[in-house]
């Protein structure tokens, strides 16, 4: 079995970007389904096969809602433009998810090293530790709802409240810590930070880099085209 690869954070954040165009930009449903099937090779030859297929299931199945309704949605539940937003936040997700494995430490001395301002640096860097640790959070609230059986369709307000509530105080409760830790570790520090793994733009990220420019351009032209 192939190991996994791993790409700089600058090469990461092209492919994000581009992602972003992309999505912006593109109706076509080939340029969609394309741009779908790039980003889940992208994220299988780094590891997140899993993530890949949990994603990609999902944008294929509002995109094959979409397509049985003929555009017009599925009753005023699931109108038509709910399933072209969850296509695209799919998208959005899986170029988004490398950087969700990221350690916040490395993130910090890529920015320091191009001396990026630290009102861009700090919150990119507390995301990248805030998101994981809430996806846990939710999953721990849900697992306590489910053992005391608050989880019901018969009422969902009610359950809407028991998700949000504990979820939204444990967030900010989260939120203080994390600033708190991070400020013990120096984050503010202006002096050199360092970092286990080694911080270099290699040649497989100038690789990634340029075929990122040129599947971005190409599916562009596609849909300008009208492919």
């Amino acid at each position: 079995m192939m190991a996994p690869l791993y790409f700089d954070f600058r090469s990461k954040a092209v492919i994000l970007i581009l992602t972003m165009v992309l999505v912006a930009f593109a109706t076509a449903n080939i340029t969609i389904y394309m741009l779908l099937g790039i980003l889940a090779v992208y994220l299988i030859v780094q590891g997140f096969g899993r993530a890949a297929l949990k994603m990609g299931a999902v944008a294929l199945a509002a995109g094959g809602l979409k397509y049985l309704s003929a555009g017009q949605g599925l009753t005023v539940f699931i109108p038509d433009m709910f399933l072209f937003i969850i296509t695209r936040i799919m998208l959005m997700l899986m170029a988004a998810c490398p950087f969700m494995g990221m350690p916040p430490g490395e993130a910090v001395a890529v920015f320091k090293k191009i001396h990026a301002p630290d009102t861009f640096a700090l919150p990119v860097t507390f995301m990248l530790r805030f998101l994981p640790t809430v996806k846990e959070e939710f999953a721990g609230v849900f697992a306590a709802l489910y053992l005391r059986g608050l989880l019901s369709l018969k009422h969902p307000l009610k359950a809407l409240e028991y998700i949000i509530v504990p979820v939204m105080l444990r967030a900010s409760r989260i939120s203080d810590e994390l600033a708190a830790s991070a400020e013990a570790r120096g984050i503010a520090n202006p002096g050199i930070h360092t970092c286990r793994r080694e911080v270099i733009f290699a040649r497989r990220d100038v690789i990634l880099s340029a075929l990122g420019v040129l599947t971005a351009v190409s599916l562009l032209l596609l849909e300008r085209r009208g492919i």
